[in-house]
């Protein structure tokens, strides 16, 4: 059987704008590492946004993630390898349980454990990423999220994964 080039030119060009949206999704998350927007996340950076993520790091894991990014030397990742960093850990987490990554990524938002993200809670966990929203567009991202929901004050596990997987 020949292959229709229309058919792979196709392919090809969702290929494509997969990679450009996989892309801008680094680009992005990169910003939001790189506080002083110096175009480097430094090693205080890079500790400070762990922390903020939830996932508090030392001193050691620090110097191990710079040196695994291949930066060592300049004691900070350039947008180019945090966007290595990034493919490889997107490896990983498919060889992980996508159940158990959508929980971690919800107990981020759920500080106080009791299964829902509050309205504070959303837009404390939304600026530590850096990205503060404002009453109105916390209430809207949360009405969002609970379109299909009895409760539409917070996000429930269920309606997260709906979201995550939405996107």
């Amino acid at each position: 059987r020949r292959l229709r080039s229309s058919s792979f030119a196709g392919k090809s060009r969702e290929l494509s704008c997969k990679a450009r949206e996989v892309m801008a999704d680094h680009r992005e998350a990169f910003g939001i590492f790189d506080l002083d927007g110096d175009g480097l996340i430094s090693a205080q950076e890079l500790k400070t946004m762990m922390e903020r993520l939830g996932n508090p790091i030392n001193d050691r894991e620090v110097r191990d993630i710079i040196t695994e990014a291949g930066s060592l030397s300049t004691n900070s990742i350039t947008q180019a390898q945090f966007a290595k960093l990034m493919a490889d850990g997107e490896k990983l987490g498919r060889q992980q349980d996508p159940e158990m990554q959508l929980r971690d990524a919800f107990n981020l938002f759920d500080k106080d454990g009791d299964g829902k993200i509050s309205k504070k809670e959303m837009a404390a966990a939304l600026a530590g990423f850096g990205l503060p929203l404002n009453d109105r567009e916390t209430d809207l991202l949360i009405q969002e999220a609970t379109v299909a929901e009895r409760d539409k004050t917070s996000v429930s596990f269920d309606a997260f994964k709906k979201v995550m997987h939405a996107s």
